[in-house]
């Protein structure tokens, strides 16, 4: 009798030991990707803990047959976007990470170590290509279909989907824009470019002050570009804190001009001194390579002035980039959405007089409004990006 419940307690062991089947985990990622590296993290924590769980990573921006498995296992699943991380497990694919996706992974992990499923990513590296496959995939919180679509006031119905990222660029890149530390300057370089007979020199001198500025800014979203996907996702409390102090700055300079009518605050009246004698120097250059390189030097300095009135928008806007894992033309694209935006009014006032000859006036309502719009914008999404990142992230 002793010898049958022996043999009994052996067989229930056996059935213990063998009921969780072993389950891949692969994961397409990139090495520009912070929210890539934040799974690797987790994945490698994860799977350090449980034996009967393998990782299989893919890296898909420098090698070619590993985009293109990637191509093919998002045609099996019907999956139109290209962004990652891409996880898939089983017969399940996931886009992107974040704190809901932790707890996705794990309940389809265990999900699969208990029923019979197919190996999809498997399946489509035997075959070279796209498998037959209808995808039956248990839909999260993040995944439902949600209606986005939104009544708006004379433009009808819009997917706020479609068009949240190019609407966040239009809106930083304006209210970045309206910011007096640098048109005071554009101002008066324009009037000492009246004086000037060659209308060529003039618009070449003008359009280079603009391209420089702009260049600046550029570098300068390329550079906090690096340094988040470099960091990672806990860059974005960085930003979030330099966005509430910028709102901070911003709201109190709306609060003082309230009573008094004043410009930028960071270049003083010896500063403003100085630079209008630069401007008339430059100018004035006979040589014209001389003065295009003095105008290239004057909008550098002058932007990384600028840039200690404002940087908490253009890092805020890069930030906001880098939350939805874009690939680099729509990097590109949405820059220099950002970028025309910024140069905008400068453009406009620049184009204005160089044709008229003359300049309209600029009221100090221009300064006043624009601190009061950026504070509450920085305030705002600096909140959402240190407590609920995932509002900011479009395109998941």
């Amino acid at each position: 009798m002793k010898k049958v419940l022996f043999a009994i307690g052996i067989f229930f062991l056996c059935l213990t030991g063998v009921s969780a089947k072993e389950v891949t985990v692969y994961l397409f990622h990139s090495k520009t990707c912070p929210h890539c590296k934040d799974e690797i993290a987790f994945l490698n924590e994860y799977i350090s803990e449980h034996d009967d769980v393998k990782l299989k990573m893919y890296e898909v921006t420098e090698d070619q047959d590993n985009s293109h498995l990637l191509d093919l296992v998002k045609e099996t699943f019907s999956c139109e976007n290209n962004y990652v991380p891409y996880t898939v497990i089983g017969e399940t694919g996931l886009t992107g990470f974040g704190d809901a996706r932790k707890d996705e992974i794990i309940h389809f992990i265990e999900k699969y170590q208990n029923i019979e499923h197919r190996d999809i990513v498997k399946e489509v590296i035997k075959a070279g290509k796209a498998v037959e496959f209808e995808a039956q995939e248990e839909p999260s919180d993040t995944d439902k279909k949600t209606d986005t679509t939104k009544e708006v006031p004379f433009l009808g119905k819009i997917d706020a989907k479609k068009v949240s990222l190019p609407l966040v660029s239009i809106i930083i890149g304006l209210v970045d824009g309206f910011n007096p530390c640098a048109m005071w300057v554009l101002i008066f370089l324009i009037t000492m470019l009246f004086n000037m007979q060659d209308r060529k020199k003039m618009w070449t001198l003008g359009l280079t002050f603009l391209i420089v500025s702009a260049l600046v800014y550029l570098l300068f979203m390329l550079s906090i570009l690096q340094i988040s996907n470099y960091i990672g996702s806990k860059f974005r409390y960085v930003i979030g804190v330099v966005a509430l102090i910028g709102a901070i700055v911003n709201l109190r300079s709306f609060y003082k001009s309230l009573k008094t009518d004043d410009g930028c605050q960071v270049t003083s009246d010896k500063q403003r001194k100085k630079t209008m004698k630069r401007i008339q120097k430059y100018v004035n250059e006979k040589s014209f390579i001389l003065a295009l390189l003095g105008i290239s030097l004057l909008a550098i300095s002058v932007n990384f002035v600028e840039l200690a009135c404002s940087a908490g928008l253009p890092a805020i806007f890069t930030e906001i980039l880098s939350l939805n894992n874009l690939n680099p033309l729509e990097y590109s694209i949405y820059m220099f959405l950002y970028l025309l935006m910024f140069m905008l009014d400068d453009i406009v006032i620049f184009v204005i007089a160089m044709t008229s000859l003359k300049i309209t006036g600029i009221s100090n309502k221009y300064t006043k409004y624009s601190h009061l719009i950026g504070g509450i914008l920085m305030l705002i999404i600096g909140i959402l990006m240190i407590i609920a990142p995932n509002i900011l992230m479009f395109n998941f």
